[in-house]
């Protein structure tokens, strides 16, 4: 399994999905605290809103095309180093930021095991206490969003996917793409969101991968030209349609148009260096995000702000989150770049 060469409009998606998150939860916040002006058209669009409805499912496209674009074949041979590399790229970083927070709330609390049995912590270290929250709501839910948890399910289920892109495609877009459309009616076999709901996660990373393979496609400009005119529609336009549906349609064609716009912004020499640094940022802010600014917004939770106030605490929270997700990334590598972790993958990855 051989890396191959980056492509920029990657880079380009990954940082504009993390600031249409940061920028939906703030207006999250400020939409639900009384004393706050809104931020209507950043929390909310025609059809939807902008968090899972649309910018989540942006994400697992991407990393559906990145890490096939990377890994198009995962050998029986090679899954050991493929799981110890996603656990390496996950976990170290997650267990090292959340840590600090559980450390801060036990001390604070004066009980190891103040949210309950300590049994549910299994669900933090496996990463899944946002994800399956619905299910199991006492936990030690800290740091992170549902999707990772979503995430490691998809990560598990690579090596299926890999081996079903190469030999039985259409049908498995056709089970995907069916199971998807199906959540439009009502369905009382699933308690989770429809938003969340594996099959739909499954889809939009399968998605991903079907863009690698055809991306050179002289047809895809046309595909990128319909499903962007239908997003751009669904954006400022109410349809009477599913919220739910239309969703799909605007991630789809987001993600086209941004992949477009991406290989033009990241030819500049001058701006292309801040995007690529923020996709190496990106995961940090996607774990950092909603403390750094619940913090931040805490404090003037006794002051009536305004629109443009809010937009100079807004500029101000997203420097804070990239000063901290800089540090977390450098003592991320510190650990992984340890010698008993090397060493630890040496014993994991050992054939």
């Amino acid at each position: 399994m051989t890396k191959k060469e980056r492509i920029d409009s990657f880079d380009f998606i990954r940082s504009v999905t993390a600031f249409i998150i940061v920028i939906y939860h703030f207006a999250g916040i400020c939409n639900t605290t009384p004393q706050y002006a809104d931020f209507p058209f950043f929390y909310t669009h025609a059809n939807g809103v902008w968090g899972e409805n649309t910018s989540v499912n942006i994400f697992f496209m991407l990393s559906g095309a990145s890490l096939f674009y990377n890994y198009p074949r995962v050998r029986a041979c090679d899954l050991k180093r493929y799981y110890f590399g996603r656990f390496k790229g996950i976990f170290p970083m997650f267990y090292m930021l959340w840590l600090f927070l559980y450390y801060q709330k036990a001390v604070h609390s004066g009980n190891l095991f103040y949210n309950g049995s300590p049994k549910s912590m299994l669900l933090t270290l496996s990463g899944m206490d946002g994800y399956l929250s619905y299910r199991y709501p006492q936990n030690y839910y800290l740091i992170g969003e549902w999707f990772l948890g979503a995430l490691v399910f998809l990560y598990l289920l690579y090596p299926l996917l890999a081996f079903c892109m190469q030999r039985c495609r259409l049908l498995t877009t056709l089970l995907l793409g069916v199971g998807t459309l199906s959540l439009h009616w009502p369905n009382p076999f699933f308690q989770i969101q429809r938003e969340r709901n594996l099959i739909v996660c499954l889809f939009a990373f399968w998605l991903g991968m079907l863009f690698i393979v055809y991306r050179q496609k002289a047809f895809l400009k046309w595909i990128t030209a319909a499903f962007g005119a239908a997003a751009l529609l669904f954006l400022f336009v109410k349809v009477p349609f599913d919220p739910f549906l239309c969703a799909q349609v605007i991630s789809i064609g987001l993600f086209l148009l941004f992949y477009q716009i991406g290989g033009f912004v990241m030819k500049s020499k001058k701006i292309s260096p801040f995007f690529t640094c923020t996709s190496k940022l990106s995961y940090a802010i996607f774990l950092l995000q909603h403390v750094v600014m619940s913090q931040t917004l805490g404090l003037f939770l006794g002051h009536s702000l305004t629109l443009w106030q809010e937009c100079l605490l807004l500029t101000g929270t997203f420097l804070l989150i990239y000063l901290f997700s800089d540090i977390a990334v450098r003592l991320n590598q510190m650990v992984t770049g340890s010698r008993w972790f090397l060493k630890l993958q040496e014993i994991c990855c050992k054939k």
